[in-house]
């Protein structure tokens, strides 16, 4: 006789952002301030502030994040970053052809960046005190997802960007882990990268389609009155020229928007981490609004509006995430906890200089 299947249940525990913009105003106009009149060298204590503040205020089964990174670290790698542009500078003033070789050196090079960067951030950020981590053997991934791919983009009329997209979600969760469990990226199909470009791609031409027939609405309605005196001649052509821009900020605030949050709830929910899985359930037209209303704001505002523009974000992005554990969370937290120290002391021997953070 067949014994029933056995499910595993699961808890659901959501993710939580608890800061508030004015918390981070007085943290955010501090930064700007000693960011200016240092020159820019504070911006490495601003960097490791802003991210405390996000970490800290960003909780999930009760616990929230942490960020362990020391400023000193990212200025030192901002100097090589300056010294490197210096470089190229001088070297553009003596010929030509030594910053195209630099160029092109520097796109060579940007993988090996981009795995750095992304270990720097993984061994300075813990959760219940246990150090997430990144593969730094990873490097031949690296070199096809950010030099070769990006070289074909411009031969596909932009048809690559969803795989790219995949690509480049793969890199970042299947090289992560926490603690000594890895990140899985299994689920996740890069049909539906491609299904989310379309998407966005048709609502592109319903937008063209929709502003091109005011345009010619304009033109049928004035054109014949107005190219006859030449001051209603001169609104209408101004009125003209600025339907391109608005399109292009329609566009901009929209299909951008869009594809990311597509993208991003195709990537989380096939993300696992030792069977516990992940569900985000972001909405494209809640964004398109909080991004465009985010837009608004910061421009009227003349940029004092941008803690709570990101505050709004950071909330909104963690009220859609949940984590699914299977099974017993506890045990899976206490059987990583018990290698916390060793591996916060491999961390500290890690590399002092955050090469990526810029």
């Amino acid at each position: 006789m067949a014994q029933p299947a056995t499910t595993t249940s699961t808890t659901p525990y959501p993710f939580e952002f608890t800061g508030s913009g004015f918390e981070y105003f007085r943290i955010w106009i501090v930064n700007v301030l000693l960011t200016i009149v240092t020159f820019g060298i504070y911006s490495a204590w601003a960097k490791v502030r802003t991210k405390r503040y996000f970490y800290r205020n960003t909780h999930v089964a009760g616990s929230e994040f942490e960020y362990h990174a020391r400023p000193i670290q990212i200025l030192k790698g901002r100097a090589l970053v300056f010294g490197g542009y210096i470089v190229f500078m001088l070297s553009a003033q003596l010929h030509p052809w030594i910053s195209i070789i630099l160029v092109v050196v520097f796109f060579v090079v940007t993988p090996w960046l981009i795995v750095r960067a992304h270990l720097f951030t993984a061994r300075n950020s813990s959760w219940r005190g246990i150090r997430f981590d990144f593969n730094k053997r990873s490097m031949a991934d690296a070199f096809k997802t950010f030099l070769l791919v990006p070289l074909l983009l411009p031969f596909t009329l932009g048809f690559l960007i969803p795989y790219f997209s995949f690509r480049g979600w793969r890199f970042a969760v299947s090289n992560s882990r926490l603690g000594r469990q890895p990140f899985a990226f299994a689920s996740a199909r890069v049909g539906a990268y491609y299904r989310a470009f379309f998407a966005m791609v048709l609502l592109v031409v319903v937008i063209v389609i929709i502003f091109g027939g005011l345009i010619a609405l304009v033109l049928l309605l004035f054109a014949p009155g107005a190219f006859a005196a030449g001051t209603e001649r001169a609104g209408v052509g101004g009125l003209l020229s600025l339907l391109p821009l608005l399109l292009m900020a329609v566009l901009y605030l929209v299909a951008v928007p869009g594809y990311r949050v597509m993208t991003r709830n195709v990537s989380l929910n096939g993300t696992a981490l030792g069977g516990h899985t992940f569900d985000s359930t972001l909405k494209v037209w809640p964004v398109v609004w909080i991004y465009a209303s985010n837009a608004v704001c910061i421009i009227f505002s003349v940029g004092l509006l941008t803690p709570w523009a990101r505050v709004r974000v950071a909330r909104y992005l963690a009220n859609h995430l949940v984590l699914h554990a299977t099974g017993d969370l506890a045990s899976f937290i206490q059987a990583e906890s018990k290698h916390a120290g060793a591996f916060g002391e491999e961390a500290a021997d890690f590399m002092d200089i955050d090469v990526g953070g810029i």
